[in-house]
């Protein structure tokens, strides 16, 4: 063993932004899982015979995954080893990828989309903490930064190329492609992270002891519901974007994808824009509260029927621009809340619970108020609520962080 394996708890002389990147790059590779799927629907119920009940299951079954095994996925990489854990969620994306494209039926295909989900959470559980190795502490906020946008980058691509390999592959040919591109980019990883670095995890105990300790922790709770506030801001505007252009404003789907595609996308540059405040000194609970309070200002203006279509777009766009600040912020936090440096993987993995479970409760949520009320102008009481929840979580939040960052000095 090298003297520099031997030194425990020192961070890495230079960040290996090779290796970060390549880890950002694979968690947007992670969520192509999540955006193949509301395009390709239709043809997959057509092909399959899939009823409108079992392709929802189809979609939202990554969700339930996300709110169940979260925590535990990140637990799991504290205790075998962050790295390790990664790769084999990519094994199991591109088995799931090749199994779904020979499904026969709803079983076999939900069957491997269940495994998909699981490769999925398991690596945007445990990248975070793969920063924390590969990257000095002077660049850590504006990596997170960087790391808040590997959703919106992943379904918006997935939104925009679908449809061109939809007609010339057919959805068995997307769910193959997606199964090499998870290969690539697992043997990318691979190469990309093989030098350990000097920063090593001290030994910790077992997975499920991990992630009970985190999930009796005030600071980690917080910050899961912090973020679900977030998530069932931005996810539920996009997911329902297409269908409030089509009722409210009468666009063809033709319309609809590229707009939906392009509102989804500007996040990653709130994204970068929050990481890059943050590493310069900008306070990130009040980045965070500010957000939040643009939030429900924009959401007003974007479902306000007595505006001009262009203003309402325009909200819409900066809704989800504004929004990626928040990611950023918060995933930045997670480093400073876990209750130990070893416990990263499980803080983050809550966290993720927390934006699943945001992402499952707004979309219903929206989708009941505008069914009951009958038109689309009750809309944004669901995204302002949680924008109002959002902004006292965070200021709970400061104060166990500061209590926190307190005891630790």
């Amino acid at each position: 063993m090298s003297s520099q394996d031997t030194r425990q708890g020192e961070p890495p002389v230079r960040t290996n932004w090779f290796a970060v990147l390549v880890v950002v790059l694979a968690s947007v590779t992670a969520a192509f899982q999540i955006g193949k799927a509301p395009v390709a629907l239709p043809v997959m119920q057509a092909d399959l015979g899939l009823t409108l009940e079992e392709g929802v299951w189809i979609i939202s079954i990554f969700n339930l995954l996300g709110v169940a095994f979260g925590m535990f996925a990140g637990a799991l990489g504290d205790r075998l080893g962050h790295r390790k854990l990664l790769l084999s969620g990519f094994v199991a994306m591109a088995l799931a990828s090749f199994l779904g494209a020979n499904a026969d039926g709803f079983a076999m295909l939900l069957a491997s989309r269940v495994l998909e989900g699981f490769g999925f959470v398991v690596v945007v559980a445990v990248a975070p903490a793969l920063f924390l190795q590969f990257a000095e502490p002077r660049h850590h906020r504006l990596i997170f930064g960087f790391y808040g946008g590997y959703w919106p980058a992943g379904v918006a691509v997935m939104i925009l190329v679908t449809p061109i390999i939809l007609e010339s592959a057919g959805w068995r040919g997307l769910w193959n492609v997606n199964g090499v591109l998870a290969i690539m980019v697992m043997l990318l990883v691979a190469y990309a992270t093989r030098h350990r670095p000097a920063f090593q995890m001290r030994s910790t105990p077992p997975p499920f002891g991990q992630a009970l300790r985190t999930f009796t922790q005030a600071g980690p709770l917080v910050l899961a519901l912090t973020f679900a506030a977030y998530s069932s801001i931005h996810v539920t505007v996009v997911a329902l974007l297409p269908t409030f252009y089509v009722e409210a404003e009468s666009l063809g789907l033709g319309r609809v994808a590229p707009l939906t595609a392009f509102v989804t996308a500007v996040n990653v540059v709130g994204n970068i824009i929050g990481g890059i405040a943050i590493h310069r000194g900008v306070a990130r609970w009040k980045l965070v509260i500010m957000t939040f309070v643009l939030l429900g200002g924009s959401a007003l203006l974007m479902y306000d029927d007595g505006l001009t279509f262009g203003v309402r777009l325009s909200a819409a766009i900066f809704l989800s621009f504004i929004a990626g600040i928040i990611p950023a912020c918060l995933f930045a936090t997670a480093a400073v809340v876990a209750p130990t440096a070893a416990l990263v993987g499980a803080t983050t993995g809550l966290m993720m619970q927390g934006s699943q479970l945001g992402q499952l409760v707004g979309p219903v949520a929206m989708a009941k108020v505008v069914t009951v009320t009958g038109n689309w102008d009750s809309a944004p009481v669901t995204l302002v609520v949680a924008a109002v929840a959002g902004s006292i979580l965070m200021l709970l939040l400061r104060r166990i962080e500061a209590r926190h960052t307190s005891v630790s000095g």
